[in-house]
């Protein structure tokens, strides 16, 4: 057994909002068949990615998240449209945006990034992002048919639902794409406004 895992720290959807963005996904996935595309079931708003991380200092990190995280309310997410990193011209992803609950997503984002700052992680470069990631090209270029979908559904609502909980998660790379496992959960706190 190894004594480290690739990881990384995420919240996950209400099953109704991945079916709804599982359609638009399949719409995406024809047009562009040689992406490699997530899973529908493991659909997941990534808050921070660790990578390969020995167990001890997995566990410390946790903990530190755990307790970052932990004061914050439930909260509801809802998901908003399609788009694409870097742009529509020379595509590398793919995401589903988030209207309601981006802040919320940023402010633990942030707390992780933080806490894992503190078990010598290096901190985010980037301002984190909101977004859901749908798929990845293998070979970035042009796709005219991709962005073509990615404009249908600029502005099409996806569902969403309440978020009670942030995950640790192991992620296995396999020749057929990444299986996550869920290796930790902190509840979020109880709120009225759910």
């Amino acid at each position: 057994m190894s004594d480290s895992l690739r990881c990384f720290f995420a919240v996950k959807l209400p099953p109704e909002a991945m079916e709804s963005l599982g359609e638009a996904q399949a719409r995406l996935r024809a047009a562009e068949p040689g992406w490699k595309w997530v899973n529908p079931d493991a659909f997941h708003v990534t808050l921070k990615f660790l990578g390969q991380v020995e167990r001890e200092r997995l566990e410390a990190t946790w903990q530190s998240v755990s307790a970052a995280i932990g004061g914050t309310r439930e909260f509801t997410l809802a998901l908003l449209g399609l788009g694409v990193f870097p742009n529509l011209r020379a595509p590398r992803v793919a995401w589903a945006g988030i209207s309601a609950g981006a802040d919320e997503l940023t402010a633990m984002a942030a707390r992780a990034d933080e806490a894992c700052s503190q078990h010598g992680f290096e901190r985010e470069k980037r301002p984190f992002a909101a977004h859901l990631t749908l798929g990845r090209a293998r070979e970035p270029g042009p796709s005219p048919a991709l962005a073509a979908v990615v404009q249908e559904f600029e502005g099409s609502e996806f569902g969403g639902g309440p978020v009670d909980k942030v995950l640790l998660m192991q992620s296995t790379l396999r020749p057929t794409g990444a299986v996550y496992t869920v290796i930790g959960e902190q509840a979020l706190e109880r709120g009225d406004t759910i």
